[in-house]
């Protein structure tokens, strides 16, 4: 997958549409890689707090997410983006004295 790709989809937003016509809107967290594979790493700006791992594949003009399904790589992938988040939140705490 290209860098400007990979830089275009951090903090996107997505809108994912089920077999039942029903739209999902998410945004765009983290891409991790796993298994020679790019994984996104969707976030529902719903109440819910729905996380989604996906594959994206671009098809065409289009941007596809493909659902990852193995249960390794969800919970590899799901590992990595949890261990990204304390990271984060360690990142923005202050210094001790200010």
């Amino acid at each position: 997958m290209a860098s400007r790709m990979i830089r275009e989809l951090i903090g996107a937003q997505v809108a994912l549409t089920a077999p039942d016509g029903e739209v999902w809107r998410f945004r765009c967290d983290a891409l991790l890689p796993y298994a020679g594979e790019t994984y996104a790493v969707l976030v529902s700006g719903e109440d819910e707090g729905q996380v989604l791992i996906t594959r994206p594949e671009r098809q065409g003009e289009t941007m596809a997410f493909i659902a990852a399904r193995e249960t390794d790589v969800v919970e590899h992938v799901l590992d990595k983006y949890r261990q990204q988040l304390i990271r984060r939140a360690v990142a923005d705490l202050p210094e001790d004295g200010e």
